[in-house]
């Protein structure tokens, strides 16, 4: 359900930068919108969330991580944050096609991971034994399986919010620019704006 509320800012500062951004052409993605309406609940924790597990030290790239939130997003049919990761992991490592990913495109240990995150996405109930040890098989020592589950954790929470919320594109050059900035200048807001 799209709340209206949501797309005005919270602040008079909020509302005059979403005004001059509208005026230059530029449209902030739902998930700021939602940063920038719930700050101390949402927001500057989540926005934390994002910068570490998908920017911060990892052995995994920045294109590996955002390819895990895309097939996490996949998984949960979240097509909002698909467009949006995806086009990142694109960005950085080549296109993701449905689950083309998995003829190993990404390396041997990034397929494992990916397989792991998926089905346990799609059966949280049931540890994939076969995935796991598949991905041990890999390569994959426990660092590097518990930064995928963080990226796995984190989307499981932001998809069901974007759904629950109806986000969505405004345009396909408003997703193409979103995740442009976003791979460039990861998951940060000016801390005066969530004010």
């Amino acid at each position: 359900m799209r709340l209206p509320e949501y797309s005005r800012g919270r602040s008079r500062r909020q509302r005059l930068v979403l005004r001059v951004a509208r005026r230059a052409g530029v449209d902030f993605d739902d998930v700021v919108r939602v940063c920038l309406r719930r700050p101390a609940f949402f927001g500057t924790p989540f926005l934390a969330l994002a910068q570490e597990v998908l920017r911060g030290d990892s052995v995994w790239s920045v294109g590996e991580r955002e390819f895990f939130a895309a097939v996490v997003s996949g998984a949960n049919r979240c097509g909002f944050c698909v467009g949006t990761h995806a086009e990142i992991a694109r960005l950085t490592l080549g296109p993701i096609i449905d689950d083309t990913w998995k003829d190993g495109r990404y390396g041997a240990k990034a397929t494992a991971a990916a397989n792991v995150l998926q089905a346990l996405t799609r059966n949280p109930d049931l540890v994939p034994r076969t995935e796991l040890t598949a991905a041990r098989a890999a390569g994959l020592d426990e660092a590097a399986l518990i930064d995928a589950l963080y990226v796995a954790y984190m989307f499981n929470v932001i998809n069901r919010i974007a759904d629950a919320l109806d986000f969505t594109h405004r345009s396909e050059r408003d997703r193409l620019r979103g995740a442009w900035i976003l791979r460039h200048n990861g998951y940060r807001l000016p801390a005066w704006l969530l004010r």
